[in-house]
């Protein structure tokens, strides 16, 4: 760059970052929705056949499975960092306001999991930003060695642990989901999930909304996730500090590094990852590739704006209202593809659910970029900032 970047350009490659984080996510959550996940393998091969299916699973497996929500964890903790760096000048008064701030994130997150999607992360974000003011006062050297650990030391070695002593709370977690299902006459066997999604009663959509939540966490335990993103986050924390000092962006030798070393470790272990079959993200390849692959895109992306932004910019709007966007995703996959909806799961292949896909965000481009012509933010945004100081806040643009 040959000028330093403005604050205000900052925070709108900040945004088109967040709102590109958004489409890779919900990119990966339309597996969900659109019912492909809960095929059989041969089911899916009945219905799309072996090209539709080779050519999805290396898709997803190369180029978005995780990576997303790797840079959407890393850009909460910058955000976490940011405001815990605005706040604590305030004192105690200030550490009230951001423990009220990630509460009220975590009831929404509840909320979210529990009534529309059990996939939310919000819930997970809004736990582990509690833990962050733990880590405000660490070097950055130390935030780096403990984020390391946390993404590239604890998952492998979690999983090995839990394979040696035979122990799987996760599996608890499970066992506890069919329970539930079971206790409201549902069939759990594997071949009839897409007919429980797909059913129109209360007692299907309550079935499964509560099973839902305990299955999305045992994956996460089984994986050793969270501590992965709490790594992420911790990063995000050195990214928020580079932030409030203006060092990040302009700093086009760090960007070219971390791009190159996330190319060098993402891509051979996100191929690996693709084009052996049967790896999941316990595997090694998805453990090491999944954070450096996140992190070149981030890097790329940077180094892209200078020349790209009259293109990238584009995508500010929709992440500076995040949050509306995130929870609107969920809102329609719950009206399109259940049961309750349109049910529509189970009846698109992988070309149309992704087609669906990129039209559902050219629609929130369109929106967020309206609605942010009239207002200072986003309506969930806005709501979230009422609950945290108790008062309306402007929402006429300026």
């Amino acid at each position: 760059m040959g000028t330093a970047t403005g604050r205000a350009e900052r925070i709108e490659l900040l945004d088109a970052l967040r709102g590109f984080a958004l489409l890779g996510i919900l990119l990966a959550n339309m597996l969900y929705w659109s019912g492909w996940i809960m095929m059989t393998e041969g089911q899916r091969l009945t219905f799309a056949g072996a090209d539709s299916i080779a050519w999805q699973y290396r898709f997803h497996h190369f180029l978005v499975d995780g990576k997303f929500y790797t840079l959407f964890s890393l850009l909460f903790g910058a955000g976490f960092a940011l405001q815990l760096a605005r706040l604590s000048d305030r004192g105690l008064a200030g550490m009230r306001i951001y423990r009220r701030r990630v509460l009220v994130l975590l009831v929404i997150g509840l909320g979210h999991s529990w009534l529309i999607w059990d996939g939310d992360i919000l819930t997970l974000y809004a736990l582990l930003g509690l833990l962050l003011p733990l880590f405000h006062d660490w070097r950055e050297r130390n935030l780096l060695a403990a984020a390391a650990i946390l993404i590239f030391v604890v998952p492998p070695a979690g999983i090995a642990l839990f394979a040696w002593t035979g122990w799987a709370p996760h599996a608890h977690l499970l066992s506890f989901s069919m329970w539930i299902a079971q206790g409201f006459g549902i069939d759990t066997d594997p071949r009839k999930v897409l007919e429980w999604m797909r059913r129109d009663d209360f007692t299907g959509w309550l079935a499964w909304v509560l099973t839902g939540t305990p299955i999305s966490w045992a994956l996460r335990l089984e994986s050793w996730r969270i501590p992965k993103v709490l790594g992420v986050m911790l990063l995000g924390m050195v990214v928020g500090r580079r932030l409030a000092a203006g060092t990040l962006f302009d700093d086009r030798k760090l960007l070219l590094r971390v791009l190159a070393g996330g190319l060098a470790i993402g891509v051979p272990a996100s191929a690996a990852y693709a084009l052996l079959p049967g790896l999941d993200q316990k595997s090694w390849p998805s453990l090491l590739g999944t954070v450096p692959m996140a992190l070149a895109y981030a890097a790329a992306f940077a180094l892209a704006w200078p020349r790209a932004r009259p293109v990238l910019r584009h995508l500010s709007p929709v992440g500076r209202m995040a949050l509306t966007n995130y929870l609107t995703h969920s809102l329609i996959g719950l009206v399109f593809f259940y049961g309750i909806g349109f049910g529509l799961a189970g009846t698109m292949q992988p070309a149309a659910f992704y087609a669906v896909a990129l039209s559902i965000f050219a629609g929130q481009m369109i929106f967020s970029r309206w609605w942010l012509a009239r207002h200072e933010q986003g309506p969930a945004e806005a709501l979230w900032r009422i609950a945290t100081y108790g008062r309306r806040p402007a929402l006429s643009a300026a």
